[in-house]
């Protein structure tokens, strides 16, 4: 596995794409065991939906508990996790090879950049093929083996569509890589234009002046046309596979121009950026400086960069909810009229046509935790391993610095990390509901950012622990990923389920959703155990890093 750059790249990610297929098939399985016996009801209850509710998920016609799962992991699981992986490989490829002062190794052998790139590029396209293939077949298997009927349903398509959408945004960071030099930036900038893209996929088709807006977002040709149930669109395939090829070729022409037989540095994008006054600006601004005063606020600085792009995606993504709120008022109300109680109990007994309810939804449901999570995994993981696999750890021992006290140090960066993207969020929900004119109490805002910031730090502190235990970065990052989807999905759906529903107490996100705290109000119960359970897991970490 190790004969040249492709084969290398398949074996140093094989082990995140099994992980990522498992956490898709394991959410089919909880969805398909929690909803078991459930077929009538669930058909009774999407059969009263308006019209075009159902679209905006992907699905035309849900007729049974396998019809829902399927298309939740279709629609929403497999591109996610298949997204998040191609992003990590596309930004490790060139941008995460010159951090880690890896490049030079492989291009002594020699091999050119073009060709490093190529080969990468390649890995991903395979690795994230067999990944989506393997997610269908095993939420088919599984959906089989609860007795589901999946003769009518276009699983095959779906993961084509999941290929492409997931191709696009790995394509996209390795573009971004190449230009920037930097895979802080090449990630950040693609998983914010993931959330965005599928935020305005599912918001503006509900704003008639606005549903056309949708074409210029990826996420529309991904899932628009309802791969699952209406089979293969050629024609919004073939614009993801253009752009695809476009960014690929954009990406070969950054790697030249960064490669020294072709070009000076001078020619760099960054160092373009920094000639211009303005680029310069943004620059300083971005990178500030390095604060050595202490580990943990030297280790908070150099997250600066991710930290900004993380939230300003939320602050901008939080002030855009509260004035379309009024634009669509109108027709929450319908959808709020039409679902049924049962339904009510499967998206947390929200409110759908509050403001409360509205932005509960659209922010504090999902994207809210996909990025604090994502952020302080990518935080925790580097934390202890990527000292170490920079080789600055024994540094840090040298001062000399207690291990137990590097522990604490990078637990306080992570917190203040996570802090600074609540308050981003909390600060675009407030701003957000003045715009709207929608008069959500700030006291209420604060409880719900607070209850995400302590879900964020919990399982950054998981993947601090897993990073102490293993010494391995991408380890931390996939075990942590694979804790928050399991974690999320339980909590989604065991509670439908009343013979079931006290196991929801389990997931952690369960204290971070109960009782609709942007509605109700901060339950400082769950808060406290939320809080208790990250320094749980610092506590263990401490004699894992020993």
């Amino acid at each position: 596995m190790l004969a040249n750059v492709f084969t290398k790249s398949l074996r140093d990610r094989q082990v995140a794409t099994l992980v990522g297929v498992i956490g898709v098939v394991s959410v089919a399985f909880l969805g398909l065991w929690a909803y078991a016996d459930l077929d009538d009801q669930i058909a009774e209850l999407y059969g009263g939906l308006p019209e075009g509710f159902l679209a905006l998920i992907g699905l035309e016609v849900i007729t049974d508990a396998g019809t829902l799962i399927l298309g939740e992991i279709a629609n929403l699981m497999a591109p996610m996790v298949l997204a998040g992986l191609a992003i990590s490989m596309g930004a490790a490829a060139v941008a995460g090879e010159e951090r880690r002062g890896t490049l030079g190794i492989l291009l002594g052998n020699p091999k050119s950049r073009v060709s490093v790139l190529t080969s990468k590029a390649a890995a991903m396209i395979v690795l994230v093929t067999i990944g989506a293939a393997l997610a269908g077949i095993g939420s088919g298997l599984t959906a089989a083996a609860f007795g589901t009927d999946s003769s009518d349903m276009h699983l095959p398509a779906a993961m084509l569509h999941v290929t492409a959408i997931a191709l696009f945004f790995g394509f996209l960071a390795l573009f971004l890589g190449t230009w920037t030099g930097n895979s802080s930036v090449a990630s950040g900038v693609s998983v914010g234009v993931l959330l965005i893209s599928f935020l305005a996929a599912g918001l503006l088709p509900l704003i008639e002046s606005l549903s056309n807006l949708t074409r210029i977002f990826p996420w529309y040709y991904f899932n628009s046309s309802g791969p699952l149930q209406n089979g293969i669109d050629w024609g919004h395939l073939a614009v993801l596979i253009v752009a695809i090829a476009v960014l690929g070729a954009g990406a070969v022409v950054g790697v030249r121009r960064r490669d020294l037989k072709v070009g000076s540095p001078s020619g760099e994008f960054v160092n373009r950026m920094r000639e211009h006054p303005i680029g310069k600006k943004i620059l300083t601004r971005l990178a500030g400086k390095t604060n050595v005063s202490s580990i943990a606020l030297k280790s908070s600085t150099d997250h600066r960069t991710l930290t900004t792009i993380a939230a300003m995606v939320m602050l901008y993504t939080a002030l855009m909810v509260g004035p379309m709120y009024n634009a669509v008022s109108d027709v929450l109300v319908e959808f709020s009229k039409a679902i049924p109680d049962g339904l009510k109990a499967m998206i947390g007994f929200v409110d759908m046509a509050s403001p409360e309810g509205w932005y509960t939804v659209e922010v504090f449901s999902i994207m809210l935790p996909a990025t604090f999570i994502a952020v302080s995994a990518a935080v925790g993981a580097r934390a202890l391993a990527g000292e170490e696999e920079n080789r600055t750890m024994d540094l840090l021992l040298a001062n000399p610095v207690k291990r137990s006290r590097i522990v604490v140090e990078k637990a306080m960066a992570l917190t203040i990390i996570v802090v600074a993207l609540g308050v981003a969020t909390g600060v675009g929900t407030w701003l957000g509901s003045l715009l709207g004119g929608l008069d959500i109490s700030v006291a209420r805002i604060a409880g719900a950012t607070l209850l995400g910031v302590l879900l964020g730090v919990f399982f950054g502190f998981v993947a601090l622990a897993v990073s102490g235990a293993t010494g391995n970065r991408r380890t931390a990052i996939l075990a942590t990923a694979a804790a928050g989807f399991v974690a999320y999905f339980a909590n989604a759906f065991i509670p439908v389920n009343e013979s079931i529903a006290g196991w929801a107490r389990l997931s952690p996100f369960f204290y971070y959703a109960d009782g609709d705290p942007l509605a109700n109000g901060i339950n400082w119960t769950n808060a406290a155990v939320l809080a208790a359970l990250s320094l749980a897991v610092l506590a263990a970490t401490l004699p894992l890093f020993q």
